[in-house]
């Protein structure tokens, strides 16, 4: 289990290295692309309401917060996405990986979304994102998102 005290040590190291991802290995270079695949996977599941792909995403233990400080387990995003309309995303080109260990790796990224709940009036959210992933059995489940609106 990840400790609170490991995961603000793992968002001040990702914060601080955004833009170091020349220097990292390629291995690390590989696994940045690859998650950040599987989160521009995630925002399209959200987006086409594909509640089998969210949940083979998410691990079981998943917390989602977001930038209106409202937090999600697996079981509520599952439901959230219900009302949810994701009409418009946008991703800044760079990001960043930092390994916490062999099996723990945060990604962190800016991206811009328009959304609506319960229909809404649209709101764009400028934000950081930062996702903390785990290897669990060869696969890496989504275990921790947070945003930080951008001003």
């Amino acid at each position: 289990m990840i400790d609170k005290r490991s995961l603000l040590i793992g968002g001040a190291l990702a914060l601080a290295g955004v833009s170091t991802a020349a220097a990292q290995s390629p291995d690390v270079m590989k696994l940045r692309e690859d998650l950040m695949a599987l989160e521009k996977g995630s925002w399209g599941f959200m987006r086409d309401k594909n509640y089998d792909g969210m949940k083979n995403f998410l691990g079981d233990d998943a917390l989602l917060i977001f930038g209106d400080g409202n937090r999600y387990n697996k079981r509520q995003t599952l439901e959230l996405m219900k009302d949810f309309a994701l009409t418009n995303i946008e991703y800044e080109p760079n990001y960043a990986v930092r390994m916490l260990s062999p099996d723990v790796a945060t990604l962190l990224y800016r991206v811009t979304y328009t959304a609506t709940v319960k229909g809404g009036k649209p709101e764009t959210a400028k934000v950081l994102s930062s996702s903390v992933y785990a290897r669990r059995d060869g696969k890496w489940w989504s275990v921790l998102y947070q945003e930080t609106p951008i001003k």
